[in-house]
């Protein structure tokens, strides 16, 4: 663990095919890293391990990987694109936090869950694609997504968590399946450019699933598919 923690001078690496994981806090605040290439023979990155490589531009995940732990690129400040192969089927809390650059992702296919703060203060993340292995966006997990304008959730997805899209102010329309049975509080709230929710189901549904929710009230909701 901690193998190249704070090595703030190390500019670049080549990790050998002998490699399995990337342990815990392994590139830590290697501050200016620009690029790393993990070979296949990676299975898992682990807890922090490139947190605050405030000058990692972008990195390219192999399709051996199969996890990503909590914090992962936590404040890489700089990072602008990353692609998420098939292979990975979980992505930790607070994986992009504050990847203020990231402007481009593209999430595997076998996620099933969007967890707890993962894409929050991507600041420059205009679009994104759900997929549709995905069945929950948890808490706070595009909140202060400030570039985000337009979001449409699959009909797998049966639970947004409170916060989930809290100060996304460029989102000015947003498409939510009837498969919703529960929507946090204050998911959409502070939303100020959000004009439009089409919500495929009926309005008793939605009734039924926003009642006590603190939600845009700005907005006019669509019912209907």
């Amino acid at each position: 663990k901690e193998a190249f923690g704070d090595c703030s001078s190390l500019a670049n690496i080549t990790i050998p095919d002998s490699v399995t994981s990337i342990d815990d806090w392994a590139f830590v605040e290697c501050s200016s890293l620009t690029e790393i290439a993990i070979p296949d023979s990676v299975t898992s990155i682990g807890y922090e391990s490139f947190r605050q490589c405030s000058s990692l531009t972008e990195i390219t995940i192999p399709d051996s990987v199969t996890s990503m732990g909590n914090n992962v690129f936590f404040e890489c400040s700089h990072l602008v694109k990353i692609a998420i192969p098939d292979s990975v089927i979980s992505i930790g809390k607070n994986a992009f936090f504050n990847c203020k650059s990231l402007r481009e992702i593209i999430i595997s296919d076998s996620i099933t869950s969007i967890e707890w703060g993962t894409f929050n203060h991507c600041s420059s993340l205009a679009e994104i694609t759900i997929p549709n292995s995905v069945t929950r966006i948890d808490g706070n997990a595009f909140q202060n997504c400030s570039s985000l304008t337009e979001i449409t959730i699959p009909d797998s997805v049966t639970i947004i968590g409170e916060l989930a899209f809290y100060g996304c102010q460029s989102l000015t329309e947003i498409t939510i399946p009837d498969s919703i049975i529960s929507i946090g509080n204050s998911a959409f709230l502070d939303c100020e450019s959000l004009t439009q929710i089409h919500f495929s189901g009926s309005r008793e549904q939605w009734q039924a699933i926003t009642k006590n929710v603190n939600i845009c009230t700005e907005a006019d909701v669509m019912f209907g598919k």
